[in-house]
């Protein structure tokens, strides 16, 4: 029994190694240090073995043992969440048992692939509470009259299939509760011949355990690729000639920055006093950072600190996440993170911080794409 744990340990692991780090249903895979569980848990069993008639007769079952006692055993999994649909794991099954011939303990190692339906139907929401997964899983299993001593001439393959009904309870842990079927050769009870030509015996088991997403369970979601090329039946031409001016100007700005020397963003001045100056100005960030990432927005925030300057203008600062991404409070901070580094920039600039609001909000979903909502919006108030 050890060897064939360690055995689907290894096969496990190097199929994991294999998977982690790639896309899978546009969210991305995490890394193989990211999203391990261990789960405990504890079950009432009953066995279907080859004494009875039928290939599964809920009638005469065996519910209980020789002593008319109820029938208990427990699972050890350790295991992976690949993608936030998809999950693999190894767990360890020891179960009490009984036929016609006495009381025994049934025990199994399997390897057991599951799918979250919750996620691959409804989308990744980390703060999901309910979820339901069902596995499948193939191993080893014996049978014994003792745990952790099960004769050699009974052990047999067997077959794994179930359904979990997971409860998130915070960040770190679940309740779950499963309905098992683990489907044995019929020779694990190698005293005598199946009944009916049956291949296999049952143990099935109601399982109450307990998770720990050790580190937590979370995942990043892609980002689609804003459309290229406009719909049918659309009418372009306001975009193409939006799409030129823009490289019109960008070729303007790379000619004015030629000498290495940053040149002043007149466009910035005639947005900010001209007929729009009721509407923000907006700074990107790249995800999961509060760095600027074009110089030239540096160069739109001098034109922002002189005007205010001359004019007595404070400036507002509302920075934003997208809501996609991360936990609620991840991006509360990223979002104060954000704004400080663009009042940081003003500062330096010569803008007294008293004349600076941030506004911080954390994730939105305002803006499509996604990405769009990792900003920060400027405007001025008198």
């Amino acid at each position: 029994m050890k060897k064939a744990i360690v055995t689907l340990s290894v096969i496990l692991l190097t199929a994991m190694t294999a998977m982690a780090g790639g896309d899978n249903n546009r969210y991305l895979t995490a890394k193989f240090s990211q999203n391990w569980f261990i789960d405990a848990a504890g079950s009432i069993n009953a066995w279907q073995g080859s004494n009875r008639s039928q290939l599964i007769d809920f009638n005469t079952m065996y519910f209980k043992n020789t002593q008319d006692k109820l029938m208990f055993g427990g699972s050890l999994r350790v295991g992976k969440w690949v993608s936030p649909a998809l999950g693999v794991r190894v767990a360890v099954d020891m179960n009490q048992a009984t036929n016609r011939f006495g009381d025994f303990v049934f025990e199994a190692a399997h390897a057991d692939l599951m799918l979250n339906l919750c996620d691959w139907f409804g989308g990744y929401r980390e703060d999901r509470i309910y979820s339901l997964v069902p596995y499948v899983g193939f191993g080893v299993a014996g049978h014994g009259d003792k745990f952790f001593q099960v004769k050699g001439l009974n052990k047999e393959y067997c077959g794994v299939f179930g359904l979990m009904n997971n409860f998130r309870l915070g960040k770190y842990f679940a309740l779950h509760l499963d309905a098992q079927a683990t489907a044995p050769k019929w020779s694990i009870e190698s005293m005598h011949a199946p009944y009916d030509n049956r291949l296999v015996h049952f143990d099935f088991a109601g399982m109450l355990g307990l998770t720990w997403n050790i580190g937590g369970r979370h995942f990043d979601v892609c980002e689609p690729c804003p459309e290229v090329n406009c719909p049918e039946a659309t009418d372009c031409t306001k975009q193409d000639n939006r799409i030129k001016e823009l490289e019109a100007r960008i070729a303007e700005l790379q000619a004015a920055q030629g000498g290495g020397v940053a040149q002043p963003c007149d466009t910035i001045v005639k947005f900010i006093e001209g007929a729009n100056a009721e509407y923000p100005f907006s700074i990107f960030f790249d995800r999961d950072s509060y760095q600027i990432r074009d110089s030239r927005d540096l160069i739109n925030l001098a034109e922002f600190a002189k005007i205010a300057k001359d004019k007595g203008y404070k400036i507002n600062l509302r920075g934003t996440c997208d809501s996609a991404t991360a936990t609620k409070e991840y991006n509360q901070k990223l979002a104060e993170n954000r704004c400080k580094k663009v009042k940081d920039e003003l500062v330096k600039l010569g803008v007294a911080e008293k004349d600076i609001i941030m506004n911080p909000v954390g994730g939105v979903k305002e803006l499509n794409p996604t990405e769009y909502d990792r900003r920060v919006l400027i405007h001025f108030e008198k």
